[in-house]
């Protein structure tokens, strides 16, 4: 989670959900075996919420294994009509324009599985467990989720709160004609808390991605401070400007860390009010 958002639905929608997709199997054999596994089922659904979906803490259910195309099927091929495909489709009806779990400009059109429907069927289509992601964040994440030296490789949207709302800081390095950047967790955060947005920039390979944006934006940026200079504008004051606003829906988003890095550094401000400009094309 680089932008927190709200859990979806309450936990005793959760499992009300759960009766409902029970209720809807009317055909054997997925009638009597959805039946069968109900109670348990929603255990395990509270469960997840009680721990936030943490793979540290969350069991594997091998009892269902052999069923869990079955499971991945409500998620892929929901009947018209069916609670969960209607579910499904709330949870697409979002007005986010940049990813929660990496902060980029992007339209999140995809569901990610927080714990991967191959290894826990059983959440396939538990809403706590289905958030907003972009493609490449998606490609990057796959089916992993931790190792015995780290039990827990991502940030879960739904759930984790930090002590900071900005976790990740952008530096900016010299020479300013063509800098070069380091994104790392906030210096800031307790130590537990970098491990984790530690973890969750390697594992998303943010860094790597984010460097064709902090080239765009470092050329963006001096067209408009050109374009101030020669009108005696504040530069300053205007790139001011464009940080706050780029500060909603979170300060994590790649355009606020961008200008936020700017506003941070005495050298790269004086070199924009006074400094020469690269000519681009």
């Amino acid at each position: 989670m680089v932008m927190h958002l709200p859990l979806p639905v309450s936990a005793a929608d959760h499992l009300t959900l759960i009766d409902e997709i029970v209720a809807e199997r009317t055909h054997e054999p997925n009638k009597t075996f959805f039946n069968g596994i109900a109670n348990e089922w929603k255990q395990r659904v509270k469960d997840y919420l009680t721990h936030g979906g943490s793979p540290e803490h969350i069991r594997e259910w091998s009892a269902i294994m052999q069923k869990t195309k079955t499971f991945q099927n409500l998620y892929s091929h929901p009947a018209d009509g069916s609670s969960q495909g209607k579910m499904l489709q709330s949870l697409r009806d979002h007005d986010l324009d940049i990813c929660p779990s990496c902060g980029s400009p992007a339209v999140t059109e995809t569901l990610d599985h927080y714990l991967p429907k191959g290894k826990y069927p059983q959440f396939a289509v538990t809403p706590a467990n289905l958030t907003p992601m972009c493609d490449p964040c998606q490609r990057r994440k796959g089916e992993k989720t931790g190792n015995a030296a780290t039990p827990r490789f991502f940030i879960h949207p739904y759930f984790d709160t930090f002590s900071l709302e900005q976790i990740i800081q952008l530096t900016i390095d010299p020479p300013f004609t063509t800098p070069t950047f380091t994104l790392e967790p906030h210096p800031d955060l307790l130590t537990v808390e970098k491990q984790l947005v530690e973890s969750h920039l390697q594992k998303l390979q943010i860094a790597r991605r984010y460097i064709r944006f902090f080239r765009n934006e470092h050329r963006r940026l001096l067209r408009n401070v050109t374009n101030l200079r020669a009108k005696e504008l504040d530069v300053i004051q205007n790139i001011e400007v464009w940080q706050k606003g780029q500060a909603h829906p979170t300060p994590n988003s790649w355009q606020h860390l961008f200008y936020e890095a700017v506003m941070r550094n005495d050298a790269y401000r004086a070199h924009l009010v006074s400094g020469p400009l690269t000519p681009l094309p």
